[in-house]
């Protein structure tokens, strides 16, 4: 027998009302918070104009432990911590510092991998960033096309005391620009062929100025970060003269970093060795840091250069992404001061440490197959010229 019951049961009918109500309020409320949303939106961005841009000068500092389990710990292989500070401001454009260099009379400049540079005068005795600025260059690479951001990528800072003259390596663009006194203006810049092979974050990461003499000009050293070299490590260029200005072509020489760290900064010691700074970050390890001495007469066009370990940081000892090096002298001790890069993000840090270099020896070498001590290696030249390198 066919039931002559309707398809479309009493109970089904309010089932299927109720659904669709609940489903109706629903919608409703998101297209009331979406109204709400382009409602307040023109408010804010149309109607008004953004919010200005933090421009304030001040950097504060905060002291800072260099062992977070052990407070009486100092050193860490031939570096002594002597002092430390976190560095935050209000402005906008601070952080991210990528190289520095550090005066006789305690004025620190810091220049940012977004083509700021900061400066302060430190006064350690009271914790203060005395006379501080935060400003961009005068002027940087032009954007790569009319939708692209700025191009001022700077990595690398190098400076000649006694002219005033500056020098930037800029990454991504792969060139290199000279700066009169007080960064007042560019005097000249060279987008370098031999460079642009690099990776768009693997350029010109170092660079040392090599002084000259009366009858030689300075020589320069810029190191990629991450462009291969095929005898091992990382590609580098020899500059017989200012890397900035056109005529000016470089030798091609590789170096190799410990194993895997990149290299970040690079300057020279009084004794006119290199200190070279790396870095390395891993999901299991976290971030650390190593820091090397290397021979410049052992470099060599076409050849592969390596550098000794001195000291390494990595947790509990304070460390960052490592990447700004520099060296003063106070007295008869040679001063090494590291900062890092924060990268401008909240969970990263600004700081700045000080360290004094503890007397070390130099480990000899051995010819291949040789069963005899190797003989004492003379000495790099205190003012590192042309000869401090070999053709």
């Amino acid at each position: 027998m066919v039931s002559s019951a309707p398809i479309w049961q009493p109970s089904r009918i309010e089932y299927i009302c109720t659904r669709l109500s609940v489903m109706g309020a629903f919608v409703t409320r998101i297209f009331a918070c979406l109204s709400l949303f382009f409602f307040l939106v023109p408010v804010t961005f149309i109607h008004g104009s953004p919010p200005a841009k933090n421009d304030s000068q001040y950097i504060r500092l905060q002291t800072i432990s260099f062992d977070s389990q052990d407070p009486n710990r100092r050193k860490t292989g031939r570096l002594e911590f002597l002092a430390g500070w976190k560095l935050t401001s209000d402005n906008a454009d601070f952080g991210g510092i990528s190289s520095m260099l550090v005066l006789p009379d305690s004025r620190i400049f810091m220049l940012s991998d977004a083509g700021v540079l900061i400066g302060f005068t430190l006064d350690e005795e009271k914790g203060l960033a005395k006379r501080p600025f935060i400003a961009p260059l005068p002027d940087g690479p032009p954007v790569e096309n009319g939708f692209a951001k700025k191009n001022w990528d700077a990595e690398s800072l190098v400076h000649n005391p006694q002219t005033g003259q500056y020098w930037v390596g800029y990454e991504r663009y792969h060139g290199i620009w000279r700066y009169g006194p007080s960064f007042a203006r560019k005097e000249a810049e060279q987008q370098v062929k031999e460079m642009q092979g690099w990776p768009p974050n693997g350029g010109a990461e170092a660079m040392l100025r090599l002084p000259g003499s009366k009858d030689t000009k300075d020589r320069f050293l810029v190191f990629s970060e991450s462009a291969d070299y095929s005898k091992g490590g990382y590609q580098a260029l020899i500059f017989d003269g200012d890397p900035a200005e056109a005529d000016v072509k470089p030798t091609l020489f590789g170096y190799r970093p410990p194993k895997g760290y990149e290299l970040t900064d690079a300057t020279l010691l009084p004794d006119g060795r290199a200190l070279l700074l790396h870095r390395r970050f891993t999901p299991l390890e976290g971030v650390s840091a190593i820091v090397s001495i290397g021979d410049l007469s052992e470099i060599k066009a076409g050849k592969l250069w390596t550098s000794q370990r001195i000291a390494s940081l990595k947790p509990p000892l304070k460390v960052d992404n490592m990447e700004a090096l520099s060296v003063t002298v106070e007295g008869d001790e040679t001063i090494i001061w590291i900062a890092s890069d924060d990268n401008f993000n909240a969970i990263q840090e600004t700081i700045l440490m000080k360290f004094r270099l503890a007397k070390g020896k130099q480990k000899k070498k051995r010819k291949e197959g040789s069963t005899e001590p190797a003989p004492p290696k003379a000495k790099a030249e205190a003012r590192p010229g042309f000869s401090s390198i070999p053709n």
